[in-house]
């Protein structure tokens, strides 16, 4: 089971690390969409122009919602990424205690049998003192 701990423990983290870096990229192509979006190509001209530059502005917003799309599936992934990190970081914590419990019961066992060990050698020399 510690394995399987150690193995999630090493993998979470870049899970989430890869998370946080499309979550970064999508925030990045949401502004250039948005800055995309925001600038006026039009310019005095032919109405068919305007036409070219209003299809293509109307394309630019469809990004933007596109772009806008991507940051909040891939702010739900960092989130669901997080939580994962979290989770496996807490079931380390637990095995770690687990595991700090079981070595003092080992360490007081080894303790008790080496007092028992004491005592039976204290009374075998005092007996061999007392029959001498």
């Amino acid at each position: 089971m510690s394995c399987e701990a150690g193995s999630a423990g090493q993998e979470v983290p870049g899970h989430l690390a890869r998370a946080q870096v499309n979550l970064g990229r999508a925030r990045e192509n949401l502004e250039g969409a948005l800055a995309r979006a925001r600038s006026d190509q039009r310019s005095a001209g032919q109405a068919a122009l305007w036409m070219l530059v209003e299809s293509a502005h109307l394309r630019e917003l469809q990004g933007v919602r596109a772009a806008n799309q991507a940051v909040s599936t891939a702010s739900e992934g960092e989130a669901r990424a997080r939580a994962g990190y979290t989770d496996a970081r807490q079931q380390a914590e637990v095995m770690r205690r687990i595991a700090d419990r079981k070595r003092a019961e080992l360490v007081k066992e080894e303790d008790k049998r080496e007092r028992k060990m004491l005592d039976e050698l204290s009374v075998l020399r005092f007996g061999a003192r007392e029959a001498g």
